[in-house]
């Protein structure tokens, strides 16, 4: 549904000073060359307002709306510079802004007439303070009895997923020119912007490889076609009509399923993968065929039950349905289903809910569909029992009713063989390389 901002910019009663040299005229000469203050009303048709995250809802749908000290910068086809408009609370004004003697066609930019795209902070706030409109009066007038400028949007949000705590996250735009995207600038006496570019590398957004996984927004430009980088790893490029301005777009930094080869039994294998979450471990789409002890669980590198692309997720790991005293199908990583076959509960299903992840399933099969459950050993350690029996920490499933569950953790002793499902040991999977050996 669209919203209509109306951005509404105060009469100025007094004598102000103009703030361009270059004004053909002014309305009132009585006023020893003044002018007056005008009025701009700047309306904003959009299908969002200003940025808001709501993981519960819509995760992330575009918004804008102008705030305190945001400026809209104004000018005519009869002066070479521009006023600055500042919003104080509800009306933008400026003290300078001066009506033409003659009509003329009036122009405006928000947040100013150039606009610096690289290194952006990748905040709701500093993309909604990059976000670029354009409008014009509809016909030429000398503002004297106030401006109506209809503003467009003229850039798209890149809503840039980086799906884990290593790896790099540098990512730069080019234009089908082979140049780098560095801004955007107002075209004079016209309703929009055109890009500006670097003959040398620039980057609209950087994190360090440690850390930092989550989400970030980025302004890009819109129509025109871009490809979109990460370091060395083109991730996609846009048709030629380029993105849709006031749209946003998802991009993960590297990808959230592929494959790894496996060494069972002496013979390699192919294995699916899945991450569910940002952050996330990348999970195996297949049980280790039977169950094993902790002991043999806990094996890592070659030693391990699949060799060394592979080892058993921590309980930190398996910790994102821990819903002992909550019920709630839903988590902030996941969304949980139960499986029903003739009855009986075969297998839990597993759907990410997080941006760039809602296409992603796993399944984890009941260990034991007569009792509706299930249990999947963690490679952590839980210390001994009372006995001095060695424990470790086991992820447990109880389906209550068809659309009621619980996942929690529970100590159990070693030497007791439960399911495994198994976690790539790689930390960081790049565009390119997913289909590992």
């Amino acid at each position: 549904m669209k919203k209509t901002i109306l951005l509404a910019l105060a009469a100025v009663a007094t004598i102000f000073t103009s703030c361009s040299s270059d004004i053909a005229n002014d309305n009132d000469d009585s006023n020893n060359g003044q002018g007056k203050g005008m009025t701009l009303i700047a309306n904003v048709e959009q299908d969002d307002t200003r940025a808001t995250f709501d993981p519960s809802a819509t995760f992330g749908t575009w918004k804008f709306e102008y705030t305190d000290n945001d400026q809209v910068s104004v000018g005519n086809n009869l002066i070479t510079d521009y006023y600055t408009f500042t919003k104080n609370g509800e009306k933008f004004s400026c003290a300078d802004a001066k009506a033409t003697s003659t009509a003329a066609k009036w122009y405006a930019y928000y947040p100013s007439t150039t606009i610096d795209l690289t290194n952006q902070k990748g905040t709701e706030a500093s993309a909604a303070k990059l976000y670029a409109l354009a409008g014009a009066t509809e016909t030429a007038t000398t503002g004297a009895e106030g401006l109506t400028i209809n503003m467009t949007r003229q850039a798209a949000v890149l809503r840039i997923v980086k799906v884990d705590n290593y790896g790099p996250c540098d990512i730069f735009l080019m234009t089908k020119e082979d140049k780098y995207v560095s801004g955007l600038k107002a075209k004079k006496n016209e309703a929009g912007f055109e890009v500006v570019t670097s003959d040398t590398k620039v980057s609209v957004f950087q994190k360090e490889s440690k850390g930092n996984a989550g989400i970030y927004y980025v302004i890009v430009p819109a129509g025109v076609q871009i490809a979109v980088w990460n370091d060395t790893k083109r991730i996609n490029t846009t048709k030629e009509a380029g993105l849709t301005a006031g749209k946003y777009y998802t991009l993960t930094s590297g990808p959230t399923t592929g494959t790894a080869t496996a060494t069972i039994d002496g013979k390699t294998e192919t294995i699916g993968w899945v991450q569910l979450w940002i952050g996330g471990p990348r999970i195996a789409t297949k049980n280790v065929e039977g169950q094993m002890n902790w002991t043999e669980a806990a094996k890592t590198g070659s030693d391990y039950v699949w060799g060394s692309n592979w080892r058993t997720p921590t309980k930190k790991e398996m910790d994102f349905v821990d819903q002992y005293d909550n019920f709630s199908t839903k988590t902030e990583n996941v969304e949980v289903d139960n499986v029903i076959e003739n009855g009986v509960v075969t297998k839990f299903k597993y759907i990410g809910v997080q941006p760039g992840y809602t296409k992603n399933i796993m399944y984890l099969p009941s260990t034991d569909p007569q009792s509706n459950g299930g249990v999947y050993w963690s490679s952590t350690d839980a210390g001994h029992d009372t006995d001095g029996h060695g424990l470790g920490w086991c992820l447990n499933m109880i389906v209550h009713d068809k659309d009621t569950h619980t996942h929690y953790f529970l100590d159990h002793k070693k030497d007791i063989p439960y399911a495994v499902r198994p976690v790539l040991t790689i930390d960081t999977v790049l565009w390119g390389e997913q289909y590992i050996q």
